[in-house]
């Protein structure tokens, strides 16, 4: 957690001054402007701003004072603004719909690539030129770079808007995110690749202009990284817990839900809320969530102690010192985390099985609330006879696949707080 500050106001009489980096990962790189959305609503602003292939394209928009012009870019994206390519057919092929239809369709795209040599880049290229804008990008106060590397001279470029030819910006941009399948094209008598070959998430190039906080926005792309940290840096990562989706995903509705995903993050990131799929103010209060626990009913954990195979004991020490580090365990949580972790895990198993709303932020008692509001339409079935069923090492082990530890995750937590959401 970072404290929020408009680095436009001062702090112990010091400026403030904020970088920003953006990292490679094609269609993924809808998370990064919903992510510099929820900055700019928190009161970020940046003095210099570096990229690398999708990253230095969403870059540019930020720098060119266009955030919202690129949110809505992003919102409206379809894969046909950007590849010559039928809509109906790619989302089936996607979806491993295969028809005869569709592998004839594929078929005749690798042909053309092939014939190509490489996907054509045409409408790419009209897409940047539309929306990159080199004056603007020029005149503004915010200080930009950008990777790209070299073929033609075996070597990598790391650029400010300085080191690039008047009138060529929006090309040697482009250059930034040549993937190796693009159809090859010159700039300058020069072949160039995708900036990730070198640098995937440049935080040398903000660095190197004096910013020592820093902001970093990552896709968990493939591509090198150059790590180099300096005296006194102080990086802040935003990232996802989840897959974005696929490098060449430019579907409609895979980039409205990196949009949100990178505006909640981001929240997540900087605001300090718990959680790993919902949104949660965090308490920061033991003392409520021991008692939480601790107010569960003795016929709640016996039934679970019972079917997890443990030791006969005082309820309340079968609770704190097995079940709660079993689930613990079976959560991931770090070592040393709190009561409020572990309450938080096991409320983001209810919140998903009766489907609230993922993108909001929740105070604990809302989300109880809305919980215990499902529940009464729908209770479930606290019985465990699934977990009657398992094995003695399987409950008790540390070898588990996904599904088994779900399993035992989600019978569990039913079978403890179910007495808890009957309550008012």
């Amino acid at each position: 957690m970072i404290k929020e500050r408009k680095n436009t106001g001062k702090e112990s009489g010091v400026m403030m001054l904020y970088g920003l980096v953006l990292e490679g990962g094609g269609a993924r790189g809808s998370y990064q402007i919903g992510a510099c959305r929820a900055l700019s609503e928190m009161g970020y602003d940046f003095q210099v701003v570096a990229g690398t292939s999708i990253g230095a394209l969403n870059g540019a928009m930020i720098v060119q004072n266009e955030l919202e012009k690129a949110y809505e870019l992003w919102y409206n994206i379809s894969p046909s603004q950007l590849f010559d390519l039928d809509e109906e057919k790619l989302e089936k092929i996607l979806n491993r719909e295969i028809t005869q239809d569709s592998l004839l369709y594929v078929m005749k795209q690798a042909r053309d690539i092939i014939s190509q040599k490489g996907l054509d880049i045409s409408l790419i290229k009209a897409f940047l030129q539309e929306n990159i804008n080199e004056s603007k990008l020029r005149s503004s106060k915010i200080e930009f770079g950008f990777v790209t590397v070299s073929l033609s001279d075996k070597k990598p470029l790391e650029l400010y808007l300085e080191d690039v030819p008047k009138g060529k910006l929006t090309e040697y941009l482009f250059a930034s995110a040549y993937l190796p399948a693009f159809k090859r094209e010159m700039i300058d008598g020069k072949h160039f690749l995708d900036g990730a070959f070198y640098n995937n998430l440049p935080i040398s190039m903000v660095t190197r202009k004096g910013m020592k906080d820093v902001i970093a926005i990552k896709t968990n792309s493939l591509g090198i990284v150059q790590k180099k940290e300096l005296a006194g840096q102080h990086i802040v990562y935003i990232q996802a817990n989840e897959n974005l989706g696929r490098t060449l995903d430019f579907s409609n509705a895979r980039a409205r839900e990196n949009l949100q995903l990178g505006y909640y993050d981001a929240y997540r990131t900087i605001r300090g809320l718990g959680g790993k799929k919902y949104y949660l103010t965090l308490k920061n209060n033991e003392k409520y969530f021991f008692e939480f626990l601790y107010a569960i009913e003795e016929e709640s954990v016996v039934r679970v102690g019972e079917s997890l195979g443990l030791a006969d004991m005082p309820y309340r020490r079968i609770l704190f010192e097995q079940i709660i580090p079993r689930l613990a365990y079976l959560f991931e949580l770090k070592k040393g985390s709190m009561y409020e972790d572990i309450v938080i895990a096991a409320m983001e198993v209810l919140a998903e099985e009766y489907g609230l709303e993922r993108f909001t932020i929740y105070s604990f008692a809302g989300m109880l609330d809305e919980v215990r509001r499902a529940y009464r339409l729908r209770p479930f079935n606290g019985d465990l006879q699934e977990l009657k069923k398992v094995p003695l090492f399987w409950k008790q082990g540390t070898v588990l696949s996904k599904k088994m530890r779900n399993m035992l995750i989600r019978q569990i937590v039913f079978g403890l707080f179910e007495g808890r959401l009957k309550q008012d």
